[in-house]
């Protein structure tokens, strides 16, 4: 069976890595890009029961499917730049939990990506769904797991699957 745009319903070729026909990408891509500006539905039920399944294994859909659709989710709306900034500060916090252990002082580093995000969104620069993507996930970690195996990895498959649905020109 043919893949089909999801919006018109048009044949696509078959090696397309793209879930529209190049008409209405375009037209997408003129409007700002993504089809909504929330979260998919059940991340937020499902982030709230945490990362991990009964066996402390970080829940597969947190790097597969659910981190597809997240990063589905922010469009063209949010640029490259300030989905690395906010990244690189999680990554850099990661490096100094590494170097010095110290998970108390590293957590209020990471919960300072809070505000950053509410002054990204006070300017206008991010999508409402990418506000609550850090919103609800720094709300989520209470302990170093949380952080480290948990929301980076996360974060680390969200950033993937963005550079891939939204190739840079």
């Amino acid at each position: 069976m043919k893949k089909k745009c999801k919006i018109c319903g048009k044949p696509l070729k078959d090696d397309s890595r793209f879930d529209t026909c190049y008409e209405c990408g375009q037209k997408n891509k003129k409007e700002g890009g993504g089809d909504s500006d929330s979260l998919p539905p059940n991340y937020i039920t499902k982030l709230e029961n945490g990362y991990f399944d009964s066996s402390g294994c970080l829940w597969e859909e947190f790097i597969t499917t659910m981190a597809s659709d997240v990063a589905k989710s922010f469009g063209r709306k949010l640029k490259n730049h300030q989905l690395r900034r906010f990244y690189g500060h999680a990554k850099a916090a990661e490096n100094r939990l590494r170097m010095t252990g110290d998970w108390d002082v590293v957590n209020l580093d990471v919960k300072k990506l809070g505000p950053f995000v509410s002054e990204a969104k006070g300017k206008d620069k991010i999508p409402q769904s990418f506000f609550d993507f850090i919103d609800k996930n720094i709300k989520s970690i209470k302990i170093q797991k949380d952080f480290e195996k948990g929301f980076m990895e996360h974060f680390q498959a969200i950033v993937a699957y963005f550079t891939y649905h939204y190739p840079k020109n």
